[in-house]
């Protein structure tokens, strides 16, 4: 896995950093390491890239530097559209509301537009051993699992795959009993839900993951936080959804949505990132 990890010499690129080397460090064939070099911050970013270069190498990781000028967001980018990664990791500073609108969003930017995954870090330090993965019927899902087992495989990590059914019959088929299914329940049954959790296992399994399934009830939103908040998890894993030729900021889209709410980090997958 080539993976791209950025600094410009913030508190918040710092602990992604920290993280993205130590996700590296299990998982990297080879890293580039990205210095944006704002206003009087290039002193600091140099030397935190250096640090982080210094202590891959040291671990038998191959490590290139290179420096952009310029907006965070914009220039991680033109990074990643310049090389081909399979892993984007950058921090985030939690900005919300009316200032994130005004002032933009880095993570919502380079998530929006970089064609590779993107692990945004946010929230206090932690390890990542206990990823949630929300997953619905679908190509991206399958895509989702198979890009987030890999890095599960690599990092040792746990996984609950989380399904999240409406209370109401969203469609003419639906089965009344199911919507207020467990996730056994519904794989028992053979539900058209069943059957898609029980194929995620599979994948999971086939990569030697560690895996159970949970189903939840309710808005989609409301019921991913609030499982990843009980539930302890270390990382929210979640497929990307892009409009094409839209700000980011303008798409009322539920990843962006779990992106701004999530207080721990967040792993977007791009289907095309899967070989």
């Amino acid at each position: 896995m080539k993976i791209l990890l950025c600094t410009n010499g913030s508190p918040y690129t710092a602990r992604a950093l920290d993280l993205g080397a130590r996700v590296a460090r299990r998982a990297a064939s080879s890293v580039d390491v990205l210095i944006v070099a704002e206003r009087d911050r290039e002193k600091e970013a140099r030397q935190m890239a250096e640090a982080t270069a210094a202590d891959l190498e040291a671990t038998g990781v191959p490590v290139a530097l290179h420096q952009r000028t310029g907006r965070m967001g914009e220039e991680v980018v033109r990074q990643a559209q310049a090389t081909p990664y399979d892993l984007v990791v950058i921090g985030s500073r939690g900005r919300r509301g009316v200032v994130r609108l005004l002032l933009g969003s880095v993570a919502l930017h380079v998530t929006g537009h970089a064609p590779a995954s993107v692990l945004v870090i946010k929230g206090r330090a932690r390890d990542l051993k206990r990823f949630l993965i929300g997953s619905s019927a679908g190509p991206v899902s399958e895509h989702t699992i198979q890009f987030a087992s890999r890095l599960a495989r690599a990092l040792r990590a746990s996984v609950t795959l989380l399904h999240v059914m409406s209370q109401l019959p969203l469609a003419e088929d639906a089965v009344p009993d199911d919507l207020g299914a467990s996730a056994e329940e519904l794989i028992q049954r053979g539900s058209r839900e069943g059957v898609h959790l029980s194929r995620m296992l599979d994948l999971l399994a086939a990569e030697e993951v560690v895996a159970r399934a949970v189903v939840r009830h309710g808005l989609v939103l409301n019921e991913i936080i609030a499982e990843a908040r009980e539930g302890r998890y270390d990382l929210l894993v979640t497929g990307a959804h892009v409009t094409p030729g839209l700000d980011a900021r303008l798409v009322d889209d539920l990843s962006a949505d779990i992106l701004l709410a999530a207080n721990r980090p967040v792993l977007m997958v791009r289907p095309e990132c899967v070989n």
